[in-house]
């Protein structure tokens, strides 16, 4: 009978550091039995006074945790480098974390740790919270998200405040001092629209958009459509685009505008992308869309997948192509 119950989600950085969080399995035991012996690792997951754990602690630990949370091995440039989950947060642990929150709420909670140290400090915390927290809202549709660190740890507790969630108390967790942070779904929606001058917007065709992906994950389409307006088109975040090839290539944006599409807009507001790209990037993902022949938003409207999928087939890809 297996300690860990496993799952099937993988999660691709996609971003300036390649990690992949694979589903953990019995198969690392190993590793978490060495990560959970190390005292410099468990003083900052487990409190100043934690001792080693046992195999038959970690079994215990394991065995109870994951049929309640998406448990992750962290990989870091294909070398396993810690563990993380996402778990909801059930009765007991409402009543100790967070009472408050309504009984309605899908709330869950966050948990990190890097076992291997050369690893420390290398940025890594800061992407695996986007990856978990991006997961659990468009993934998952949660509601709340939790994460619980001690007061000492102020690596932990910059990564979760970079990431857009606030500091709510202090509380004795028993071992220390600990220091709890909240993220709500409507705060994350926010802090991921565009605000720009209506000075440097103006108005394209939708058909005259060139993507630069080939997919949409129905996950993200169902948060922007809480906050999308089809009969407003002054509340419409806008679309960056670049000159490219003599087309308009969106940068980003990609969701908007399949969500204008199917709105049965006509055109969209957009503004000029000033930022330096990679542009050698943006090649290959347009030549990936002629191969398939995606060439405005209208043929992305029939690429919407669920957002599990929108990882391995678009993130992963990404991710393989940049090593």
């Amino acid at each position: 009978m297996s300690v860990i119950k496993s799952h099937d989600i993988t999660l691709y950085s996609g971003g300036d550091i390649d990690i992949v969080l694979r589903p953990l399995c019995d198969g690392h035991l190993p590793m978490l039995y060495k990560w959970n012996a190390d005292p410099e690792v468990l003083y900052w997951v487990d409190g100043k006074n934690a001792k080693p754990s046992s195999p038959e602690d970690v079994h215990g630990i394991w065995g109870m945790v994951s049929p309640q949370a998406f448990c992750f091995l962290i990989e870091a440039d294909d070398t396993p480098v810690g563990e993380c989950w996402l778990q909801e947060m059930r009765e007991k642990q409402r009543s100790l974390f967070c009472p408050r929150e309504p009984k309605a709420l899908d709330v869950r909670r966050i948990d990190i740790s890097i076992g291997e140290k050369a690893y420390w400090n290398k940025g890594i915390g800061a992407a695996l919270i986007r990856m978990l927290v991006d997961f659990a809202f468009n993934g998952e549709y949660s509601d709340v998200l939790y994460g619980i660190v001690f007061d000492y740890n102020k690596r932990s507790r910059r990564v979760f405040e970079k990431n857009g969630f606030k500091f709510i108390e202090e509380f004795n967790e028993g071992d220390g001092i600990s220091v709890k942070y909240r993220l709500t779904r409507q705060e994350y929606i926010e802090r991921r629209r565009e605000k720009i001058p209506a000075e440097k917007l103006f108005m394209l065709p939708i058909a005259d958009l060139q993507p630069s992906q080939l997919y949409i994950s129905e996950g993200k389409l169902r948060l922007l459509r809480e906050w999308f307006e089809p009969d407003n088109t002054d509340g419409f975040d806008p679309i960056p685009i670049k000159r490219f090839n003599d087309k308009y290539l969106m940068t980003d944006g990609h969701t908007r505008a399949v969500a204008a599409y199917l709105a049965g807009w006509d055109s969209v507001p957009v503004y000029w992308d000033e930022d330096g790209l990679d542009m050698r990037a943006y090649a290959i993902d347009v030549k990936w869309c002629g191969e398939e022949n995606i060439h405005s938003p209208a043929d992305l409207a029939g690429r919407i997948v669920p957002h599990k999928d929108f990882e391995r087939l678009w993130r992963k890809r990404c991710m393989e192509d940049s090593l």
